[in-house]
């Protein structure tokens, strides 16, 4: 889909993930990486038996599809050398600190002048510029000022944060997005364009119609834990089950399907099945209607229901009788989800260990374009003789100064 464009990756793990998006949708990705390596490869967790520096599971999580090479970009000759593939790229995704990038000549206007038709990308914590552009940041407190913690978590605790860091991904995701539209712009004027990507803004959109609240009911979301606050009613959603949990919401659809459940297992006694106009249950409830089984009667019926069934009991007659429901799954309950299975999700990649793990495939499936992994993630330097030698025509002195050789020998001396 994307096999006309070249990227320039010079991303640590705050941006990876944006390349690996474009490299997973067929776009050509060089990974330009200082002479020891991503800060990305010194993360955990890592997999043992694996040589330095190829041992990461993050650098290898996201820099699939990718093609790499070292560059040590605080000497000219590796400045050049970024310059003359800027030439060739049309993207350049980088997530330096504000300014930095500028400040070694290699910022948007260097760039720009270099090639007049790129799409340049940098990805920071709070934006380029403002009030908070140098403040330091971490997954939590991007969480925290991003607003997703002012809903998560239950009212008599503090606010929480996801348990995986977050934030990043889905500050890289809105920048492959912000990539592609910024990249429609440019075919329209010919100009080159900046794209400027706050991972503070992106969690924004986390939030989903809680950023709305206050406008449509006068009223901020607050948090409640596993309850849905619906104006002034507050429903309890999850509901434990025999082997974890499910969420179940007593609309009138999912009821209208659910009440021969409750009576084919005892829990409520077969009039309940015409005892109510099911179909409208929670209309008049919002309403204030009278109801012949109150919401207290029905939750309870609900929860003693689940506590009988497994989550993928649950799941496969709700999708079998178009009730909606929604398992709680464990990251091991994913591996065995059944929907993922059938479409081919996983996919077995090879570790540097030499073993071969499933993990997560490619976002999309294409019938016209079919996507897939064409290399995994690359060892330090693998393709500087291929990108500086053959592609830029440098000697093999230069491209091993530009790559760095040097630098890192005295590094390991030091």
């Amino acid at each position: 889909m994307l096999s006309p464009y070249t990227v320039l990756d010079l991303s640590d793990d705050r941006g990876e993930m944006a390349s690996m998006i474009l490299g997973d949708l067929g776009a050509n990705v060089i990974k330009v990486e200082p002479p020891r390596g991503s800060s990305s490869r010194r993360m955990a967790p890592f997999l043992k038996g694996a040589p330095e520096p190829e041992n990461s599971l993050q650098f290898f999580a996201f820099n699939r599809n990718k093609c790499g090479v070292t560059l040590d970009i605080t000497i000219d000759a590796g400045r050049a050398a970024l310059l003359r593939l800027a030439e060739k790229a049309d993207f350049v995704i980088e997530s330096a600190n504000p300014g930095e990038m500028a400040r070694l000549g290699l910022g948007f206007e260097a760039i720009r002048k270099a090639n007049p038709r790129v799409i340049y990308v940098a990805i920071s914590a709070f934006g380029q510029d403002g009030p908070h552009a140098d403040y330091a940041a971490s997954d939590l407190t991007l969480a925290a000022m991003g607003g997703p913690m002012s809903v998560q978590g239950i009212p008599e605790r503090a606010p929480v944060r996801l348990s995986v860091p977050q934030a990043w991904l889905h500050a890289a995701s809105e920048a492959a997005v912000a990539a592609l539209t910024a990249h429609a712009l440019m075919i329209q004027t010919g100009e080159a364009q900046f794209v400027d990507v706050s991972a503070q803004a992106a969690m924004i959109s986390t939030m989903l119609h809680s950023r709305l609240a206050h406008a449509i009911q006068g009223s901020d979301m607050e948090r409640a834990g596993s309850v849905l606050q619906l104006g002034h009613t507050r429903l309890p959603i999850v509901h434990e089950c025999a082997d974890g949990y499910v969420m179940l919401v007593p609309t009138g659809a999912t009821m209208a399907g659910m009440v021969q459940w409750l009576v084919e297992d005892g829990i409520v006694p077969e009039e309940w099945i015409d005892g109510e106009d099911w179909p409208t249950y929670d209309l008049r409830f919002f309403q204030q209607q009278p109801l012949t089984y109150e919401l207290e009667e029905v939750l309870d019926a609900i929860g003693r229901y689940a506590q009988l069934h497994t989550k993928s009991e649950i799941l496969d007659r709700g999708l079998s009788e178009n009730v909606t429901v929604a398992p709680i799954s464990t990251i091991e309950d994913l591996t065995r989800f059944r929907q993922l299975e059938e479409r081919g999700y996983w996919l077995m990649a090879p570790l540097p260990d030499g073993s071969e793990v499933a993990v997560p495939g490619i976002i999309a499936k294409m019938s016209e374009t079919p996507l897939d992994v064409k290399r995994w993630a690359p060892k330090l330097g693998e393709h500087n003789r291929e990108i500086l030698v053959d592609m830029l025509g440098m000697s093999e002195s230069q491209a091993a100064e530009a790559g760095g050789a040097t630098t890192s020998s005295q590094e390991r001396e030091r």
